[in-house]
């Protein structure tokens, strides 16, 4: 018989499993399991360490957000008065009743306002008085700008007033 194989020849093919003291063919030795706890303590101290780095750190997006988000807010406020100080009768006086408002502190410490002109090369220029006003509210990482200005005619033909 060609390709027969006598059971005298397949178990001596196969090596006999003997299990003595000190030898475990299924199990792990004492020095694999110290090795595996030793690397898995420093693996979790590197974790601890990073995910407390990263936890303190997360609230500062936080309080960024917040600050930027009241910082809008009140960029709109202003906005929001000069459109009704623009719609008034006569809206060249507009700029001047915002320069009153801020000088009174209704918005905050850290708005600042103030004239601008442009020169020829459109470098931007403080100004005694414009028709141009910078309004700067300071957020964290960038201060918010915006500039209003003196756009509106009094006089005939008037400009329409500006919704809001």
């Amino acid at each position: 018989m060609i390709g027969a194989v006598s059971q005298d020849k397949i178990f001596k093919i196969l090596p006999s499993k003997k299990v003595s003291r000190g030898n475990f063919p299924n199990g792990f030795t004492l020095v694999e399991v110290i090795v595996t706890i030793l690397a898995a303590a420093i693996m979790g101290a590197f974790f601890i360490q990073f995910m407390g780095t990263a936890m303190s750190k997360s609230v500062e997006a936080i309080e960024n957000v917040r600050d930027e988000a009241s910082a809008e807010a009140l960029m709109e406020q202003i906005v929001t008065d000069y459109v009704a100080e623009i719609n008034k009768a006569d809206p060249s006086l507009a700029l001047g009743a915002m320069i009153a408002k801020n000088s009174s502190n209704n918005y905050g410490p850290g708005v600042t306002m103030e004239y601008i002109t442009f020169n020829s090369s459109g470098a931007e220029q403080t100004a005694a008085l414009s028709k141009t006003l910078k309004v700067t509210v300071p957020a964290p990482g960038n201060n918010l700008i915006t500039l209003l200005s003196e756009s509106r005619q009094s006089g005939p033909p008037a400009s329409p007033p500006v919704a809001y």
